[in-house]
């Protein structure tokens, strides 16, 4: 008995330390990172295959055989039928590893998910501290920047603003909750929240912001449904948030990257296609092209993985200004056209059943909250079903579900 449980809380460590470094590796070395994933995913294959009974039966509880369900089946129909059979059978195998990935959750209690959440925050707090001191000295832990234009932090990552800006709410859930426990670290928290929207301005991504503002909606539609907190409170945080945003945007960097560049669309006709290719920072063409893929495949789609060759396979003229791309830069564009009105209706009924999870929770539930962001239809960074986007979905997914579960276990009648 005490070896058994001996060995459980061995497991529960480690899956501990890599379900923590999934996050800390995310915006470094690829290499090293996809090296976790693998190593993860063979554990997950011997450990669902070990305890197939228990994580069967947690997985149909927790709905999470449902969830994958509808995001995987159709990923499979349209390999079936697709254009490019090879790269759409990629992404099939890139999904499946979340599968075994997510049998090891059930080593977690309720205690467990907290240590990877503070765990994450460490991570949130050491790259936010970073990106905001890099802004200011031109420096980062590491050297020098390598891009005064657009802050990239510590690991010199493009990808800094909108992967900082889907994690927020795991941020900003931690100071209100440090403000409602009145603990001594709330100050601590809140210059973390400040210097996390700073950097996600100073780091250049205009879809950094809009996830900011989706996450903080999603944050006062929960208070306002579980009535947390009143109408008066809400109204007077959205004016001093819109203060604050006002202030941000008169920072030089931040103004030459999101307002200057909207000031050549006074140049060209209002409605026109030149104006909205401008608003869209060029990517109509992007658009239309998916949009083709899906006129014709309407029912499964071209298949997943089929964008990149097939759009960089036209003749220059159809590109404009694209040499390649590799996905259209519009994730509920993207599910459509990859795999069609059956993988796009299952796509909407996975965010919809999340949003509701998340929505109708008695307790805030960051990670479903970090879910829904990574998962939302107008996410226009990068692409839904790429393996790099893939973690920032399931993880946190497969992590939420658990605590849900959990806590309708502790308490069912108020869950």
């Amino acid at each position: 008995m005490m070896n058994c449980l001996k060995e459980k809380m061995t497991q529960q460590n480690i899956a501990l330390f890599l379900f923590v470094a999934f996050f800390w590796l995310y915006i470094a070395k690829m290499g090293v990172y996809n090296g976790v994933v693998i190593a993860t995913t063979l554990w997950g294959i011997y450990f669902c295959v070990r305890n197939r009974k228990d994580v069967w039966q947690y997985f149909k509880e927790s709905s999470f055989i449902y969830l994958f369900g509808l995001l995987f089946i159709p990923i499979v129909i349209s390999a079936c039928f697709s254009v490019l059979p090879k790269d759409s059978w990629k992404t099939v195998l890139n999904f499946s590893r979340f599968f075994f990935i997510a049998g090891l959750i059930i080593l977690f209690n309720l205690s467990a998910l907290n240590k990877v959440r503070y765990g994450v925050l460490a991570f949130i707090a050491l790259i936010a501290l970073d990106a905001t001191v890099e802004w200011l000295t031109g420096y980062h832990l590491t050297g020098a920047s390598r891009d005064r234009s657009r802050i990239m932090g510590l690991f010199q990552f493009y990808h800094l603003g909108y992967v900082l800006a889907t994690l927020t709410p795991i941020i900003f859930y931690q100071t209100i909750l440090s403000f409602m426990d009145k603990q001594k670290s709330k100050y601590f928290w809140s210059v973390i929240s400040m210097c996390s929207v700073l950097a996600i301005f100073v780091a250049g991504a205009r879809a950094g912001v809009i996830t900011l503002l989706v996450s903080l909606g999603l944050i006062v539609l929960w208070l306002i449904v579980q009535r947390k907190v009143s109408l008066k409170i809400v109204l007077t945080s959205l004016v001093v948030l819109a203060v604050i945003g006002i202030g941000i945007s008169q920072i030089p960097t931040v103004k030459n990257r999101y307002i200057n560049p909207y000031q050549e669309t006074e140049k060209v006709e209002i409605g026109s296609y030149e104006w909205f290719d401008k608003l869209s920072s060029a990517r109509l063409v992007l658009w239309e092209f998916a949009w083709k893929q899906y006129r014709e495949n309407p029912i499964v789609g071209a298949g997943t993985g089929t964008f990149h060759q097939e759009f960089s396979s036209q003749p220059k003229e159809l590109k404009r200004q694209h040499d390649e791309a590799f996905f259209p830069h519009f994730h509920g564009l993207e599910v459509l056209s990859q795999t069609g009105a059956l993988g796009f209706i299952c796509y909407l009924l996975a965010v919809s059943a999340v949003l509701v999870m998340l929505l109708t929770a008695k307790q805030f539930s960051v990670w479903l909250t970090v879910a829904f962001l990574a998962m939302m239809p107008i996410n226009l960074h990068v692409a839904f079903y790429g393996s790099f986007w893939a973690v920032l979905i399931w993880i946190p997914l497969i992590l939420g579900l658990r605590e849900r579960y959990l806590l309708m276990q502790k308490d069912p009648v108020n869950a």
